[in-house]
């Protein structure tokens, strides 16, 4: 645009705008007409020019009041999350307590000490995990260590005042005398460096099947009888083997225990050779 036209289109909206004052006074009404289709085209001009200008100004004011609403909607969302977990995790924790209770009055003879898991070390080298008790509370080394089902977990391999080591039965180093309930056959469970459980020293003739319960025997005096280990997920054995390999799967999981129980009223023997 040349600047001969712009200076002719002020013009013409100076006019404009001077008509239009005239013509609410009622001066120029015989030209009325004209003035009026000379500015139209002037008046569409400018409408057309500044409508997407307040459409722009419209628009960012609409996202500032989205923008804020969808702050206020997150931050609700949030807290609505928050109270949802803070009301699952009393639900679980009441759960566990009252497992643990069961346990408790299933089994009235035995003494138990609840206790929360605070750390874990479960590799292929070594599985133990801390608990917040310790000799404080009356816990000693050698003591057995259950899950809320009462199935074993491990044993108390070092106690500090105020919390103690738990060495899992799937550690290496762990072996437990132990027997399949249903055909009494007797072996020794120990872990492995790949976190699994075997019951060694089977015997090729013992019948095992898989589904079927592996428990402590109490051969040896460092464990109780009776305490369930887990089920025999399968059987390995070939005709030049002395002895099947049965692989157990514990009952409850090691990896995401959160709450234990340490057997206080068991008192480990330590056998002397005869």
């Amino acid at each position: 645009m040349t600047a001969r036209t712009l200076a002719w289109t002020g013009f013409i909206a100076v006019a404009a705008f001077l008509m239009m004052a005239a013509s609410g006074l009622t001066l120029l009404d015989p030209v009325e007409n004209v003035t009026l289709n000379v500015t139209s085209p002037v008046q569409g001009l400018m409408s057309d020019t500044t409508r997407p200008v307040a459409r722009w100004v419209n628009n960012v004011t609409d996202a500032g009041a989205l923008s804020a609403e969808n702050r206020e909607l997150r931050a609700e969302n949030e807290q609505l999350r928050n109270e949802l977990a803070r009301a699952r995790e009393g639900a679980v924790q009441a759960d566990q307590q009252g497992e643990l209770d069961a346990v408790r009055a299933q089994f009235p003879d035995d003494s138990f000490l609840g206790a929360e898991v605070i750390a874990r070390d479960t590799t292929n080298v070594r599985s133990i995990i801390g608990i917040d008790v310790g000799r404080a509370d009356g816990v000693r080394e050698g003591m057995i260590v259950v899950s809320e089902g009462r199935s074993l977990v491990g044993t108390i391999s070092k106690t500090f005042d105020d919390y103690a080591w738990v060495t899992l039965i799937t550690d290496p180093k762990s072996a437990v005398s132990s027997m399949v309930q249903e055909s009494r056959a007797e072996g020794v469970v120990a872990g492995n460096y790949g976190g699994e459980l075997i019951m060694e020293f089977v015997g090729q003739g013992a019948i095992v099947k898989t589904g079927d319960f592996v428990m402590t025997s109490g051969i040896g005096g460092g464990y109780p009888e009776g305490i369930v280990i887990g089920r025999v997920s399968r059987v390995k054995k070939t005709e030049q083997d002395l002895f099947q390999a049965v692989y157990v799967d514990h009952l409850a999981s090691l990896t995401n225990l959160e709450s234990v129980l340490v057997l206080t009223s068991f008192e480990p023997l330590e056998l002397e050779q005869p």
